[in-house]
């Protein structure tokens, strides 16, 4: 390994270090969407949560082609295109929780049409960004459809999990929850941008664009298990979102090879937080669940 790749690993661990202090020590804080989209309001014909039709053929192909998003995170409910009610209802709660009441949320589903109309309706992505990256965003999307080609491994042509900012809209291929409440940080970080087409065109630098959403999604994302007490999701998270995180900002520069400070502070972290008491709202709660039995 050159001189360049090995500063770039030990930049990348400090980088990935800090994102863990962060996460450790501040508190969670709950969502206040700036100039939510009314439109984009859900009935019982648009409902906010929908989820694709099973199909045993294509969603096998699926589950296929993310072979290489498996062997990177570590576990093989990574691009599987088959959502458990588990992660569904840990997303749903992660929107309700943090008000994101005109998000849309596709669980394993393929609809243009559909992601067509609310690009046609969002107000809250300057007009020139919809029209271009937006609708070239979406196209992609069209040709190559996520519900088959999720982490397939092809830069630009692969999606996968993610938020699209110019149709406000979730897409979850995969069964971590971690992955999906990942997700959702993303669009509540949007929520909240004041400047959203900004924002928006920022995350689009190459390389340096994606260094702090991509961190901070993560971060919403593991002190949202902390805020539910849920310790056990919290360390699984430290060992998808870190890896995640390495692979997607150090493997621009460094290749897969990322990975590593990522499962290296992941760890560290999880096992840091096991050792600390756990916060003082999770002690109360356990004892009056005690006290019920």
């Amino acid at each position: 390994m050159n001189g360049t790749k090995y500063f770039s690993l030990l930049l990348l661990g400090a980088v990935l270090q800090l994102g863990c202090l962060y996460s450790a020590e501040k508190r969670y804080t709950i969502g206040q969407p700036y100039d939510p989209n009314e439109e984009y309001y859900f009935s019982e014909d648009n409902p906010q949560f929908e989820e694709g039709v099973p199909n045993g053929f294509l969603d096998g192909l699926g589950n296929i082609l993310g072979v290489l998003s498996k062997i990177v995170i570590g576990d093989k409910r990574m691009s599987n295109h088959r959502i458990s009610e588990e992660t569904k209802n840990f997303l749903k709660e992660y929107i309700k929780d943090n008000n994101l009441s005109d998000v849309k949320v596709r669980f394993n589903q393929y609809s243009p049409g559909s992601d067509f109309m609310r690009l046609w309706r969002s107000k809250n992505v300057n007009p020139l960004l919809k029209w271009t990256f937006g609708l070239f965003t979406w196209v992609l999307e069209l040709v190559f459809p996520e519900r088959i080609f999720a982490n397939c491994g092809l830069p630009y042509v692969c999606g996968g999990d993610h938020y699209n900012p110019y149709t406000n809209t979730i897409h979850i291929y995969s069964d971590l929850p971690a992955a999906a409440v990942h997700e959702g940080g993303h669009a509540k970080d949007f929520s909240l941008r004041k400047y959203r087409s900004l924002y928006t065109f920022s995350y689009m630098i190459p390389i340096l664009g994606t260094f702090y959403p991509e961190a901070r999604a993560s971060d919403d994302a593991i002190r949202y298990f902390r805020y539910r007490c849920d310790l056990a999701t919290q360390m699984h998270a430290f060992h998808v979102l870190y890896p995640a995180y390495g692979s997607y900002i150090g493997g621009q520069f460094i290749g897969l090879v990322g990975v590593i400070p990522g499962y290296i502070v992941g760890s560290r972290s999880a096992t840091e937080v096991l050792r600390r008491e756990p916060p003082r709202e999770c002690q109360i709660a356990k004892e009056l669940e005690s006290k019920k039995k």
